[in-house]
This record gives structure tokens, sequence and C-alpha cells, in this order.
């Protein structure tokens, strides 16, 4: 053990999933992850399904150019776009995220994550919405250094919300743990200060009665470090997998 002492002999892993435009698509690409072993799931669901139905974003017309304003917005953080969710584009994220349900079940958790860049008050009502169909989480629904907008967010969904894979040191992750503004931590060890670094934000959230899952889209070396950290932080519930479908990834180290 790099990390000091285990609380684990086994680390579980969690499966991102990539967009798949057709929820059915996504639901049978979920129950396949489920079939490999994996009992934690991620997909992404956001602005891009309401993009694709009449009225379903309102947004400025200079998002325009590329005819896809959730592309245009990437380069400008989450309160600045002007875009904005209506009740159509909700409705379109709903069904999407119930069609996926009614495939997968609900007996199994999925985080969800990659909603757009669009302002606290288009994410609550987004919240609220899919609340009902029990979430592991929503992830980085807004940019990490509002504390007040994720105590907001937090205060009025009844889904965990998470965010941390681009905050640095435990420091930058103290004044979200001490405002009690999410449910979740989500570092990046490879980002986040390294092995110890990240046992001790871990450590230090888990004070506060916040658990931590490890964001991780690295390398089997990184993934191993990750593992290290993880069997030694109390707190810790899973590890992210990104690479499932990658058929090289294991080839990328020996033995």
């Amino acid at each position: 053990m790099i990390a000091g002492g285990k609380y684990r002999d086994q680390v579980r892993v969690y499966s991102d999933t990539p967009t798949r435009d057709d929820p059915e698509d996504m639901g049978k690409a979920l129950k396949g992850r489920m079939e490999r072993g994996f009992t934690y799931l991620k997909m992404d669901i956001g602005t891009w399904i309401a993009e694709k139905v009449p009225g379903g974003l309102i947004f400025p017309n200079d998002y325009n150019k590329s005819n896809s304003p959730t592309v245009e917005s990437q380069l400008v953080m989450h309160p600045f776009t002007g875009i904005q969710l209506t009740d159509i584009g909700i409705k379109a994220i709903s069904d999407y995220v119930r069609v996926v349900r009614d495939i997968v079940g609900y007996e199994i958790p999925i985080a969800t994550d990659h909603f757009g860049h669009i302002g606290l008050e288009s994410c609550i009502r987004l919240g609220k919405e899919l609340d009902q169909y029990s979430l592991a989480w929503y992830e980085d629904m807004i940019p990490w250094q509002y504390t007040n907008q994720w105590k907001q967010l937090k205060n009025s969904v009844d889904t965990p919300v998470c965010t941390g894979e681009d905050i640095y040191l435990l420091e930058g992750f103290k004044p979200l743990i001490d405002n009690e503004a999410v449910s979740i931590i989500h570092p990046d060890l490879a980002t986040s200060g390294g092995i110890l670094e990240t046992k001790r934000i871990g450590n230090y959230a888990q004070e506060k009665g916040i658990p931590m899952f490890l964001h991780q889209a690295g390398s089997p070396v990184v993934a191993m470090a990750n593992v290290h950290c993880g069997a030694a932080t109390e707190g810790f519930i899973a590890l992210e997998m990104h690479s499932v479908d990658n058929p090289w990834w294991d080839d990328l180290v020996t033995g």
C-alpha cells in the first residue's frame, strides 16, 4: 500500500458511458456494463438533448455560428452564456432519462454528467424534474468556484450534487466542504495533488459526512494510483473508469 493502511481489499469501479443520441441505445449500453460486472454507472445528459427539440433552449443568436449553442457556449462559464432550458427542453431530457431507467431498472446507481453551460436557475429546474429518477448524483452542473451557487443547488434538489475534478489541493476543496455546499466530492488524483493529498481531501470531507468518489480518465498507471488512494481512504466509495470501450487501454502497460 502506497498510501498507508487500507480500509478495503477491493476498490469498486464505476463505469462512465459515452454519449448516445438514442436513449434506448444508452440503456442497452448501461445494461452491457452491468453484464460485465459494474455495480455503479454514469451517463451524459444535458443541453445537447434539449437542443434537438424545437423550442428546447433559449440562447443568444450569436451562438448560431456552428448551429450548436451547446458547443459554442463551452468557451464561456455557465453563469455567463445566457442559455436557458425551457419546459420543452427539460421534458426532453426527462424523457431520455425515463427511457434509460425503464431499461436498466432502479436497482443500480446511475450518475449523470455533462449538463451543459447553463445558469443556476436552469440547473435547479432540471434537477427538480430529474429527482424522480433517483439518480446517484448531478455532476459539475455549475463551475466549482461558485460555492454559494452550489449551496443553493444542493438545497433545492433531492439528488446528491457532485464536483471536484478540476480542483487543486485540499485548500481548493475547503470552501465547498466547510459550507456543506456539495453532497459528494470528486477529485482527480492526477490533478488534485497526488495520492497523499487526495487522501487528505477525502479524510477532511469525511469529517463533514461527505463521501469521495475519484474522477479518473487516465492511463492504467494513473488508475492504479487511484486504487491505492481509494483503498486507504475510509470515505471513498468508487473509482471512475473511462476506458471500458478502449481495447488498447490494457496494452499500455505490461505485466
